[in-house]
């Protein structure tokens, strides 16, 4: 029932080129089970359907043209694994298994790192608990946005926005963060507040609480360059760009952060745009990029 919601959600997302679904978004979160037996048997049953969701994301990927990145659960020789999915639009696919798993014995640990490349810009995926290790998510010059997709109760959501905060500036990325909203079937309750924040932390686009919500947001991205400016910019919006040494050239690209649809997608638009090169001998120029949210109707 889970898939054919969300299959009337994806044409909403007309035009986006990345779709980022929350974790677990076929069964919700799988931590709070009255006993082992229960749990056991609610794995195997999400696990069944793991086929069943690669077509149907198959699907939405060709018919959007969007990378789609969801989360399930995953069983291979008696083990269970909550798998983030990334499949293309021509229906290859790439996965991560979670490596920091929140309940001792509740899933196997992955054991690598996913980052990949989709229309110039590098994404480096992570799910949930993986968000309270640094060190897991550091970045060296891999990535350009760091995508978390989770189950992350209400109680706990002071630490969710503090620590995408500290991941977005110690990393110098971007992050894309998708959490679920509402109640489960455990009574568990999920705030939401799925979001967009800069590389200076930021936040730039934030849904409602315990909302179904679309936010339109435009941020700007600046490329590392070569020379005397390379790590040396600011990759926030509206960030002033005050000293151009000679003969180097910047090329900022706008991103279209598009349609953060709590507890259900988070999308995002890619469209490169050069807006500027710069400069002559000696000159010195600012150049001010501005942000604009736009929240539908």
């Amino acid at each position: 029932s889970n898939l054919w919601a969300f299959d009337k959600r994806v044409p909403l997302c007309k035009g986006a080129d990345v779709i980022v679904f929350p974790e677990l978004f076929t069964s919700g979160c799988e931590m709070k089970k009255r006993d082992k037996e229960e749990a056991m048997r609610s794995k195997d049953e999400v696990a069944s359907y793991y086929p069943t969701v690669i077509k149907r994301m198959k699907k939405w990927a060709k018919r959007s043209g969007a990378l789609v990145i969801a989360s399930t659960i995953y069983k291979e020789e008696g083990k269970y694994y909550n798998r983030l999915l990334a499949v293309y639009p021509d229906g290859k696919y790439e996965y991560y298994d979670k490596h920091n798993c929140f309940k001792k014995g509740s899933f196997s640990p992955g054991d690598r790192h996913l980052t990949l490349e989709w229309k110039g810009i590098r994404f480096s995926t992570y799910i949930c608990y993986d968000l309270r290790f640094p060190e897991w998510s550091r970045n060296q010059g891999e990535y350009d946005v760091a995508i978390y997709i989770a189950n992350w109760p209400e109680f706990r959501q002071d630490d969710w926005n503090r620590l995408l905060r500290e991941r977005a500036i110690e990393n110098e990325a971007y992050v894309v963060a998708v959490n679920c909203a509402g109640t489960d079937l455990t009574g568990l309750v999920y705030r939401g507040e799925s979001c967009v924040i800069a590389p200076d932390g930021e936040v730039r686009a934030r849904c409602r609480d315990y909302w179904d919500d679309v936010v339109v947001h435009k941020v700007c991205k600046v490329h590392k360059v070569r020379g005397p400016l390379r790590g040396a910019l600011s990759m926030a919006a509206c960030t002033a760009v005050k000293h151009c040494p000679k003969d180097t050239r910047d090329l900022m690209d706008l991103i279209n952060f598009m349609n953060v649809i709590n507890s259900s997608i988070f999308t995002l638009l890619i469209k490169p745009r050069p807006v500027l090169i710069a400069s002559r001998t000696g000159s010195r120029k600012r150049i001010a990029v501005f942000v604009r949210i736009v929240i539908p109707g």
